[in-house]
């Protein structure tokens, strides 16, 4: 039977409801995530030049002011940018293609869920209600969570079971168990500073926030493992090789992490974490993505790799798990907080190039995307290098530019780029049911989906 929400594609009750969820469909729901994304990191991106240009010391910002800054810039670019594009944006998109699935388990519960994460993105933005803010932001981000671990696990199409699920599902629905175990401990520190007559709830917003940096590495690097993993598969042309191997380390990822730190919180609080937390964290995010890293060496040399955008972007995610952490130790920044966010963000970019000609119908200029990724790449490794003032001023710059070029090559796409009309035009390399959907993805795919029980 459906779930709560559910209504089975090509059948209509006529009712106000069902209208709705026949409107705000999977897809609907996945570009509304992906359009809050972009507006989340154009505000993050405001907060970029200054909070740069005042650590490398050109900036005149003050102490108090520049900590300010830092949390507003990272509250919005992982809590409101990064997170949402790559769960909320590319999980609510795909994962029922990539399953065979008409819908996520419940419509209402996906639609309810950004309309939370709106909600709360203008709250923090405002700066009016903080605390309440995050807290309604936990809820909408558990609310999706739970949507897809139950899209995952009883909307697969029949004869597909969890061993042969694609990795990027896999790695959505990990997600989502991360974010159940670590989210309500969050929302229980932000409802105690909300109880306790906290002015906007913002004087437990800021403790609590810098303690939920050691499980949101992990929220990012995890979903963005999942894409590349899609991108190195298609563009070298065979199956990824150690494939349980990849999925193990996925699963100590989310698992390994959470616990941890819930451990942790739940022994000490938040005032009083372990020394040693940092490392262990460290280890238990450092040594799976070394895991990944392996393999997708081993799918590259195994295949004959093509190196279009999508796939130029899962190779600047590898170089900056590779140079990032070093070249964050010799500026004495923290090597995981450095690097995740704009790890995330090229996988974000992979994503987009590789999926938006399923999206629209419409691809991206493959000189636009090569321009993007080249000054993204060289700014991001302009900022993490040892703090000069030049270095970091000509990172910032390369940035901006490259969210310019970004801008202006989406735009040309969006407004009527190159024609797709091949179900699957990536190649032989692209494996999973997507791609034998019509280019752009038909409203009514899957609607012959078997509707069952999680038993079944």
């Amino acid at each position: 039977m459906p779930t709560e929400g559910q209504v089975p594609a090509a059948v209509g009750t006529g009712s106000f409801p069902a209208r709705r969820g026949r409107v705000f469909s999977h897809r609907h729901v996945g570009t509304l995530y992906l359009a809050l994304a972009v507006l989340a990191g154009l505000a993050g991106g405001a907060l970029a030049l200054p909070l740069q240009l005042a650590q490398a010391g050109q900036g005149a910002a003050s102490g108090g002011g520049l900590a300010r800054a830092a949390i507003d810039h990272g509250a919005l670019m992982v809590l409101f940018c990064a997170l949402p594009a790559l769960t909320g944006g590319f999980g609510t998109w795909f994962v029922p293609m990539l399953l065979g699935a008409p819908d996520m388990a419940s419509r209402r519960a996906s639609l309810l869920a950004w309309i939370g994460l709106a909600v709360s993105f203008l709250l923090v933005l405002s700066g009016v209600q903080v605390g309440l803010g995050m807290l309604l932001w936990c809820a909408a981000m558990l609310g999706w969570s739970i949507n897809m671990a139950a899209t995952v696990l009883n909307m697969r199409r029949p004869g597909m079971d969890l061993r042969a699920m694609p990795l990027f599902a896999w790695a959505q629905a990990l997600t989502a168990l991360m974010m159940v175990v670590t989210l309500p401990v969050l929302a229980a520190s932000l409802t105690r500073g909300l109880l306790a007559g906290a002015p906007h709830g913002a004087g437990q917003a800021v403790p609590a926030l810098r303690a939920f940096s050691g499980p949101e590495i992990g929220l990012l690097l995890l979903p963005a493992a999942g894409i590349v993993c899609q991108l190195v598969e298609t563009f070298s042309g065979v199956a990824l090789r150690r494939r349980a191997a990849a999925l193990g380390a996925m699963a100590v990822l989310s698992v390994g992490g959470a616990t941890i730190w819930v451990h942790d919180l739940f022994s000490g609080g938040l005032a009083a974490q372990p020394a040693a937390r940092p490392v262990i964290e460290q280890a238990a995010t450092g040594l799976p993505m070394l895991v990944l890293l392996a393999v997708w060496g081993a799918t590259v040399r195994a295949g004959r790799p093509v190196l279009r955008v999508p796939m130029l972007w899962a190779c600047a995610f590898a170089a900056l798990l590779l140079a990032g952490p070093v070249l964050a130790w010799l500026g004495g920044v923290p090597a995981g907080h450095a690097v995740a966010l704009p790890a995330a963000l090229f996988a974000t970019f992979g994503g987009f190039y590789y999926w938006i000609g399923k999206m629209t119908g419409h691809q991206c200029p493959e000189s636009g995307g090569r321009l993007h990724v080249a000054l993204a790449t060289a700014g991001t490794l302009l900022c993490l290098a040892p703090h000069r003032p030049a270095c970091v001023l000509a990172g910032v710059i390369l940035l901006g530019l490259s969210m310019l070029a970004f801008v202006i090559t989406a735009g040309l796409a969006l407004r009527g780029g190159a024609r797709v009309r091949a179900a699957n035009y990536w190649g032989p390399g692209a494996r999973t049911l997507e791609w034998t959907l019509a280019t752009p993805a038909p409203r009514d795919a899957f609607a012959d989906f078997p509707y069952r029980g999680a038993g079944a």
